[in-house]
């Protein structure tokens, strides 16, 4: 099946600064919004990633400053700075209250006079019973898409997207670097840039197997690439010289399940900062 084209058009790069001083690309982000209480026809717009993006290496410190890639709607591109703010008045990043779970949300709305980009409503996150009711499982189809290093694209923010399968479900936390994390596993592979890229079920008429259901496709947010998971392999050289590793990808990643990101958008601290902004 076909993908809608406009979930690429939700997704944009983030740069950080190079030990050069100059911009370089680090990771995939895109706009979820999600629906006023007081207003129906207005939205909070925030930009998901995964939190490891916003670091010099994946366990921090967190970097002062990230840089947006928009596209322009009168074509082309701009950088657009963004400081990393934990917490205070000005806090500009929030976490989920587990540590383990990699995500963070940037309440951000660039100017829509301005700027071409398109977010996901929040009812398209999948939640932790549409897994059963959707028959999630082994074999269930997905696609994300996010950054592809050897061509961003000049003009426009170019995302490919890659499809797979769902390679693992489990109630299981899963050992990702030494630490259990709540975590479910694809089969596709992930590089470097793909992370904080957003996957998606894409379910159609054989999603239950031995049976056709009747209706379109199913659409849904699965959650949030992570990472691929390496192995590391030992080359011998020569008797005298020193063991050398290769690192190879295993062409399985871990996703952080949508519902964890459901959690993070509801959680107290931004409610609250809805609350006191919509009076």
């Amino acid at each position: 099946m076909r993908i809608p084209e406009q979930v690429k058009e939700i997704v944009i790069f983030i740069y950080i600064k190079g030990s050069d001083g100059k911009l370089i690309p680090n990771g995939t982000a895109f706009f979820v919004g999600v629906k006023d209480q007081k207003k129906e026809d207005r939205f909070w717009v925030y930009l998901i990633t995964a939190k490891h993006v916003l670091c010099e290496k994946e366990d921090g410190p967190f970097l002062p400053f990230i840089y947006l890639r928009l596209d322009k709607l009168e074509g082309g591109t701009e950088i657009v700075e963004l400081p990393v703010v934990l917490s205070g008045e000005t806090q500009t990043v929030f976490f989920h209250s587990d540590p383990t779970v990699d995500l963070v949300a940037i309440p951000v709305l660039p100017d829509q006079n301005k700027y071409l980009f398109k977010f996901l409503p929040e009812e398209m996150i999948s939640t932790q019973e549409q897994f059963k009711s959707l028959k999630i499982s082994e074999g269930s189809e997905v696609f994300f898409t996010g950054l592809f290093l050897p061509h961003i694209g000049e003009l426009r923010n170019l995302p490919i997207v890659r499809f797979g399968r769902v390679a693992l479900v489990t109630p299981e936390r899963v050992n990702w670097n030494g630490k259990k994390i709540e975590l479910y596993l694809i089969e596709s592979s992930s590089y470097g840039g793909n992370s904080g890229s957003p996957v998606f079920f894409y379910l159609g008429s054989d999603r239950e197997p031995g049976s056709l259901v009747v209706g379109p496709p199913v659409l849904v947010l699965a959650g949030v690439i992570k990472g691929s998971f390496q192995d590391i392999k030992p080359i011998q050289v020569t008797n005298t010289s020193p063991i050398a590793v290769s690192v190879s990808n295993l062409g399985i990643s871990a996703v952080v399940p949508a519902f964890k990101l459901s959690e993070l958008l509801q959680s107290s601290d931004l409610k609250k900062r809805r609350g006191s902004e919509g009076e």
